[in-house]
């Protein structure tokens, strides 16, 4: 087979095996208190706890998240707004959790 064969059927593949893969998975068995303490936080940034973080991660909380971008971490959906994201939180998670400031909810006046 020459190389340009090759590359063509490597290209095939990659794209195959990327298309409507399922939500990646994080290791949830070395998770800090100070990560499951973040998660809560912004998992309560919608009024609600419901383990469905809907806000992109990623983008610090700033941009809404889509269900099809999903990544589950230590019991929590999070939804990213888009493939970079979701394969950069998938990749890093807790290294973004920890980074990523939490927004102050506003209290209702």
């Amino acid at each position: 087979m020459n190389i340009h064969a090759l590359l063509i059927a490597t290209a095939a593949l990659l794209i195959s095996v990327g298309c409507n893969r399922p939500a990646e998975t994080t290791d949830s068995s070395t998770v800090s208190e100070q990560t499951l303490v973040k998660l809560q936080q912004a998992d309560a940034l919608d009024g609600q706890e419901d383990h469905v973080i809907g806000k992109c991660y990623v983008c610090s909380l700033g941009m809404d998240g889509k269900e099809e971008l999903t990544v589950d971490t230590h019991g929590y959906e999070a939804h990213l707004c888009s493939s970079s994201c979701r394969d950069h939180f998938a990749a890093s998670a807790d290294e973004v959790i920890a980074s990523t400031p939490i927004p102050q909810t506003q209290s209702p006046e």
